[in-house]
């Protein structure tokens, strides 16, 4: 597995910070990317796991880190945000000695180390890690599976606690039962990305999120519904501005720029976790058995839109912009470059015709930029519009021989 953080962690010096939500692949990162001379895991009840080193106890550790910090040593502290404040303030004093590489799941954490008034401030370099890039997950797919199946498992195997998960089957089959069947598992993981940020997933997060996952984008019409149901004392935007604030800072929600305005349209990062809440709104999953047969035409059109995101990311990573949603007329999206479009694309991912095309030009005629369709396999071609297909995307991001 590539991926582009390992490089910055690489190129950052001195002690770093290592933090994002629950399952996105830090330990494994880490582990096995990373090169380290002791690691060390802080369990829920404060004992300690430790490789190449012997530590008994929370009063030994600061002792025997500092050992091998003034012999320049790479020490890995996981789960770090468990550990008693003084105990992190203390293994300052061995700074700039070695290579300190602290990781942890509580954003919150982050936020007080790196207060103002903070013991730590100053000591590291904060380093977050998320969903895998586009342009990784697509690179290293692309060794396994035809380039039309990598782009389509990209979409959902980004979120890298899905990769051990995935035994080959066709992707709706399996988005199906980790939104239908074992749907437990995506709350379950919901529950441990609260429960680390010491927060409650109270009813008002539950159904705020459940209502961005089933499509409810705006805030204002998220608060009316969550009035009329009791949950909100007023149906204004400014009532959950502050729970959406905790939701992105938590990496549960995404918000992406709409294209002319300074509104924002919000979706739920992990593609399953989005997925998992429309079927639940659509088909109450977790309160009766479905079958994949009733499900299958929703599956493939959330299938679908997941590509869409993906690659609307991918060709924002590789041109080094901002991607962008259009609503009046309707654009997947738009790739900005300091404020200006470099790229506008439309993804048909099954068939298309020259109406297609005609109509994707038309619409996006007057905003600036290369035009983009993007689509399985190339069939027709016209004038004005660039036609990519899975092939080329995969082509894009492999290294030039």
């Amino acid at each position: 597995m590539v991926r582009k953080e390992v490089e910055e962690l690489r190129k950052t010096r001195g002690w770093v910070i290592v933090f994002g939500r629950r399952k996105v692949g830090k330990t494994f990162l880490l582990r096995n990317l990373t090169k380290w001379d002791v690691y060390i895991l802080v369990r829920r009840d404060l004992s300690i796991r430790s490789e190449e080193i012997k530590i008994e106890s929370l009063d030994d550790l600061v002792n025997k880190v500092g050992e091998k910090l003034k012999v320049d040593d790479t020490v890995i502290i996981d789960e770090f945000q468990r550990l008693p404040m003084h105990i992190l303030e203390d293994l300052t004093q061995f700074h700039p000695r070695g290579r300190l590489i602290l990781s942890g799941s509580a954003l919150g954490i982050i936020k007080k180390i790196f207060g103002p008034s903070s013991p730590l401030l100053g000591f590291f370099t904060p380093i977050r890690i998320s969903l895998i890039s586009p342009r990784d997950i697509l690179s290293t797919l692309s060794k396994k599976y035809d380039p039309v199946r990598a782009v389509e498992l990209s979409a959902y195997l980004r979120d890298p606690w899905l990769i051990p998960l995935y035994g080959g089957e066709e992707l709706n089959e399996f988005v199906y039962r980790y939104t239908c069947r074992y749907w437990q598992v995506v709350k379950a993981l919901l529950g441990e990305v609260f429960t680390e940020e010491e927060r409650t997933l109270t009813r008002t997060y539950e159904a705020i999120l459940s209502l961005i996952g089933s499509g409810k984008w705006q805030p204002k019409d998220i608060a009316n519904i969550l009035y009329t149901r009791g949950i909100l004392k007023e149906p204004s935007s400014s009532a959950i501005a502050g729970y959406l604030k905790n939701l992105m800072e938590m990496d549960l929600i995404e918000s992406t720029k709409i294209y002319g305005s300074k509104r924002k349209f919000y979706r739920i990062k992990s593609p399953i976790m989005e997925n998992f809440y429309y079927m639940e709104s659509r088909y109450e999953v977790t309160e009766r058995e479905t079958s994949f047969e009733e499900l299958e035409p929703t599956l493939n059109k959330l299938v679908h839109l997941e590509v869409e995101r993906l690659i609307a990311d991918l060709f924002a990573e590789i041109m080094g912009g901002r991607r962008e949603y259009m609503l009046r007329p309707e654009v997947d999206f738009i790739v900005t470059v300091r404020g200006k479009p470099k790229a506008v694309g439309e993804i048909k991912w099954g068939n298309y015709s020259k109406k297609d095309l005609r109509n994707f030009l038309n619409k996006t005629e007057t905003i600036p930029g290369e035009k983009l369709f993007i689509t399985k396999e190339k069939e027709e071609t016209f004038n004005g519009v660039k036609i990519l297909d899975a092939k080329d995307l995969v082509n894009m991001i492999s290294p030039k021989k």
